[in-house]
């Protein structure tokens, strides 16, 4: 459902449809949200979608589980959805070959295609990636919520610093979001019937 989410909203950005009309009013509404104050940190948090942050990130999640369970599926895991995420991403910019917001309002205007958002794309897959583990190897209902929310408030937080810098469309970070988790879930889909039977593991 997610990948034809992202697909349709390719179709939308292609045809110039209904959820593409909200491109523009969400460029100018960054535009004005921009302060000297709010945008070093805002370049700070948009960072955190780039490859070194959320390699970090994996594996500051995976390798305890990886030694708790005595098993490198959870840091293969991680590893994979970090990688994949990207390859994925770039795949679709060629295709769709979309252009950036104009450089000239633009604090931050890569080379690149537009559609769909790298960073938001790899920040939603590491975000769902990093959810699926909690998920799996946490057994509070109350630690899994905060683990979720905490995962789906970075990936929202890595894709609205996009719009506000200028380097996306909005359309590009909502397309970005569906991409990457799918990306993660498919993954983790794959990786799931391994973890059946063991005792530590919540598998339903």
């Amino acid at each position: 459902m997610l990948a034809a989410l992202a697909a349709a909203l390719g179709a939308d950005v292609l045809a110039h449809g209904l959820v593409s009309r909200l491109d523009e009013p969400a460029k100018e509404l960054g535009e004005r949200l921009r302060s000297r104050e709010l945008t070093p940190v805002v370049r700070l948090l948009s960072d955190l979608g780039t490859t070194p942050y959320r390699a970090v990130l994996a594996l500051l999640a995976s390798v305890p589980l990886a030694l708790r369970w005595a098993s490198w599926l959870p840091v293969a895991y991680a590893a994979l959805v970090v990688g994949l995420a990207p390859a994925v991403s770039a795949s679709t910019k060629r295709l769709v070959g979309r252009p950036r917001p104009p450089a000239a309002e633009a604090l931050e205007h890569p080379l690149d295609p537009s559609f769909p958002s790298g960073h938001a794309t790899a920040s939603a897959a590491l975000a769902t990636g990093l959810a699926v583990l909690a998920v799996v190897a946490l057994r509070s209902a109350w630690a899994r919520v905060a683990a979720v929310s905490a995962a789906g408030a970075f990936a929202l937080v890595v894709g609205l610093t996009r719009v506000y810098l200028g380097a996306h469309w909005l359309t590009d970070v909502l397309a970005g979001w569906c991409t990457g988790a799918a990306v993660a879930l498919a993954l983790a889909a794959a990786v799931r019937p391994w973890l059946r039977g063991r005792p530590d593991v919540n598998t339903p």
